[in-house]
């Protein structure tokens, strides 16, 4: 039963030149994820697409339950939504290291981090990560 809560969207996509191969690899990512569990809201979508600057976006979204304020989510909410965004970078670190490939995260329009040659940098993970996993340890 999906809950009434405020959603964002986290979307993630190919950050460099890429040919018709990591296209395939993306789609089979999240077909993969898919798959892999049932999700709280929808599992995650692919995105192929021309963006408004004639580029184009290769990746996928998820939504997720905002837990900005002032919106205040149950716990086993909140921890459930961060254990499937953990999930989802966990897998698009595995695909960036094995295909030398760089992603970008952002969540709604703000940009979140990235993930370059299966590093996830610093921003993704102190500036999201860490945070949301610090905030549900201390509602615990």
């Amino acid at each position: 039963m999906p809950l009434d809560y405020a959603k964002q969207a986290l979307v993630f996509y190919v950050a460099q030149d890429f040919d018709q191969a990591v296209r395939s690899d993306v789609q089979q990512l999240i077909n993969k994820l898919n798959a892999s569990r049932v999700w709280s809201i929808a599992p995650p979508s692919f995105i192929d697409e021309i963006d408004e600057n004639g580029f184009e976006v290769v990746g996928g979204v998820i939504e997720i339950y905002s837990a900005l304020q002032p919106n205040m989510l149950p716990f086993d909410v909140d921890s459930k939504n961060l254990d499937e965004v953990e999930e989802l970078i966990g897998a698009i670190r595995e695909l960036s290291e094995k295909g030398s490939l760089s992603f970008e995260f952002k969540l709604d329009a703000t940009y979140v981090g990235s993930i370059e040659d299966g590093v996830v940098d610093r921003v993704l993970k102190e500036g999201l990560l860490v945070p949301w996993r610090d905030n549900l340890n201390g509602k615990n």
